[in-house]
């Protein structure tokens, strides 16, 4: 194969050394195959992008790529150069993309699916990217679980050509009924569906229970009225899944991190436990862990709270409420504007992002605006306040709400292996799991590689700040990386 070294400041960190994934020196020590790491990549994109929540190789080798936040479906060449757009950003064209992120799923042979959530229609992809046909969503109300990938799971089709995705399950009614006037908020179960639904007949099969985050709600009656809270355990033993090319159903157990098969015939199998460095939880640990995490999300609290407030001062035009004090340490968040007032003790940095004027395009040049150094203000953002408080309703002040944690023997008794989100299954018939490091480890996350026999074959560290986001035939592997000119694609081979 020939090496091909990426140009442009977009891979300077890929252009280090030699093409693909090399051994790590700087990796804890970890049971099974030595961790590699990603070094290099055969291309980069150069066009920027905004977000790529999607990639599917079509069969000549050129690449869909779904800018979610600049909603676009772009058509991209072997060297990642955008050479079509598939759905535009434009409303009034025939190939308009959509008022909402779409999501691209990979269908039957080389076809592709997008699913608009914001019309509940899915375009069918003909194996070069153009649309074939345009049919409806099976059932309006499972769009949430499709169009969501990173908290839900990448949807697939399967052996028996049903489309698969994860549904929540429902709590059951109470046995007692409240008292009159007192809501019931029930606490979501911690376990929830995968399901199969045929397009064509509309019909829902179940196929199996996941293990999902425990959330706990709280409902408190106060003079003022209800209150409501929640909190959710932040060391989750959870399951995870994927489809694999051939339309066999993985699901990975947390509890004892095996790989659960789901066959054709509805019949299913269980591999062995991988390999793990399990890290046991002793009480100690567990109140040293939950001490910590208070006082993250106490700092989190009130750093809201003072973001908060200053928001509803300056958009409604009132003074700050009496005995009011900022958060220790708060540096306002990038996109307010310059002329906002601040509160005594607090002051925009000297690198501020202020919000962009009205007119100015998102992210351009503000180019009439400086900070407070006096030099040119680099560039601005988009104000994420514009729509506060436009419904004609004045709010009272914000009111500060100390963060709810668990307990401490919540917490499970060993560490888990991954997270919610963490697998995903290549174009070769593999499963990537992001696994959770068990101590802290220089570098991007760690990814175990199962082979379809269910056996641990390799281990593959991404770089710092790229992020996995497709695959293609022949262990290519595609990440998004940010540089100083905006979001790039990268393709990467691993030997």
């Amino acid at each position: 194969m020939t090496r091909r070294a990426p140009a442009g400041a977009a891979a300077a960190l890929l252009a280090a050394t030699s093409l693909g994934a090399q051994p790590s020196v700087s990796a804890p020590a970890a049971l099974g195959p030595p961790v590699r790491r990603i070094e290099t990549a055969a291309a980069v994109s150069t066009e920027p992008l905004g977000a790529v929540t999607g990639v599917r190789v079509l069969g000549d080798g050129r690449v869909l790529v779904n800018d979610g936040a600049r909603r676009r479906l772009l058509l991209l060449d072997t060297t990642l150069a955008v050479t079509a757009v598939v759905l535009d950003s434009l409303t009034e064209v025939e190939n308009a993309y959509g008022t909402r992120n779409g999501t691209l799923l990979a269908y039957r042979g080389d076809s592709t699916l997008f699913v608009d959530p914001a019309t509940y229609a899915m375009l069918v992809l003909d194996p070069t990217g153009r649309i074939a046909r345009v049919r409806a969503v099976p059932r309006t109300q499972d769009v949430p679980w499709l169009t969501n990938a990173n908290a839900f799971g990448v949807p697939g089709v399967d052996a028996a050509g049903r489309l698969v995705f994860r549904v929540p399950a429902r709590a059951a009614p109470p046995a007692v009924p409240p008292p009159a006037g007192v809501p019931y908020i029930p606490s979501p179960p911690d376990s929830a569906f995968l399901v199969g639904i045929h397009l064509d007949t509309r019909k829902l099969d179940t196929l199996a229970s996941v293990r999902i985050p425990k959330t706990s709600i709280f409902v408190r009656q106060t003079s003022e009225g209800f209150n409501f809270n929640s909190t959710t355990n932040p060391l989750p033993l959870v399951d995870d899944w994927a489809v694999l090319p051939d339309g066999m159903v993985a699901i990975v157990r947390g509890r004892d991190y095996r790989v659960e098969w789901l066959q054709p015939d509805g019949t299913h199998a269980s591999s062995e436990k991988l390999p793990f460095p399990w890290v046991r939880l002793d009480q100690d640990a567990k109140e040293k862990f939950v001490d910590s995490l208070r006082t993250q999300q106490t700092r989190n609290a009130q750093n809201n709270y003072t973001t908060q407030t200053i928001v509803w001062s300056n958009l409604l035009n009132k003074p700050y409420p009496k005995g009011f004090t900022p958060a220790p340490n708060y540096t306002p968040p990038p996109g307010m504007p310059r002329d906002w007032i601040l509160p005594d003790g607090v002051r925009f940095p000297a690198n501020y992002q202020y919000g962009c004027p009205p007119g100015a395009p998102n992210g351009g040049t503000n180019t009439g605006a400086t900070n407070t150094g006096g030099t040119p203000n680099a560039g601005c953002v988009p104000n994420p306040w514009t729509d506060n408080y436009t419904g004609g309703y004045t709010p009272p002040a914000p009111t500060y709400r100390p963060p709810m944690v668990v307990r401490a023997d919540e917490l499970p008794d060993y560490r888990p292996p991954f997270g919610p989100g963490a697998v995903r299954a290549d174009a070769d018939g593999n499963l990537w799991v992001r696994t959770l490091p068990m101590k802290p480890t220089p570098g991007g996350p760690v990814y175990d590689v199962v082979s379809r026999a269910g056996a641990l074959v390799d281990r593959i560290q991404l770089p710092s700040g790229y992020t996995l986001v497709g695959f293609g035939a022949g262990k290519v592997v595609f990440l998004s990386m940010r540089d100083a000119k905006g979001l790039h694609l990268a393709r990467v081979r691993l030997r």
